[in-house]
């Protein structure tokens, strides 16, 4: 049976628009996610060995106007994960350049959430997940995270 090595990374918290300098600096403080009511946080295995499914779980809290999380597959580390679900969905109209595909696309409600993402390591090398908890109606973005893994032999 293989070894999977786990990690929890938290992402940054995106406030709610009241002004820029009343939310910039909470917004960067641990702690902001539970102040301003939105989190998520991207967990699971960093490293596959190759041919074994693995998850990836998207967790959080979250409350009214936010109510859906959105999930890409991104195949370039060096480039990263956008901030906000805009900047991110416009890069996957792109696949053939930035190689990110939709992976999950979930509806939640006001308080916790979870939602997992299924994978297999069938590529070998570094692969990640970019997350994002929105409006679905407007595109907002109220939190984000991302994942890194490496699949090997």
């Amino acid at each position: 049976m293989p070894t999977f090595i786990t990690r929890r990374r938290t992402s940054l918290v995106m406030g709610t628009a009241v002004s820029a300098a009343a939310i910039a600096l909470p917004a960067l403080l641990p702690g902001a996610a539970s102040a301003s009511g939105y989190s998520l946080h991207v967990s699971g295995p960093v490293s596959n060995l190759m041919g074994v499914n693995f998850n990836e779980t998207i967790s959080g809290v979250t409350a009214s106007p936010a109510n859906y999380v959105v999930a890409w597959e991104q195949f370039y580390k060096h480039t990263g994960c956008a901030a906000t679900f805009a900047q991110e969905s416009t890069r996957a109209f792109f696949s053939g350049t930035w190689g990110l595909t939709a992976w999950l696309a979930k509806p939640v409600s006001a308080g916790h959430y979870s939602a997992v993402a299924r994978f297999g390591a069938r590529n070998l090398g570094t692969h990640g997940m970019c997350a994002y908890l929105i409006n679905l109606s407007t595109g907002t973005t109220y939190a984000h995270g991302s994942i890194w893994w490496t699949n090997h032999n």
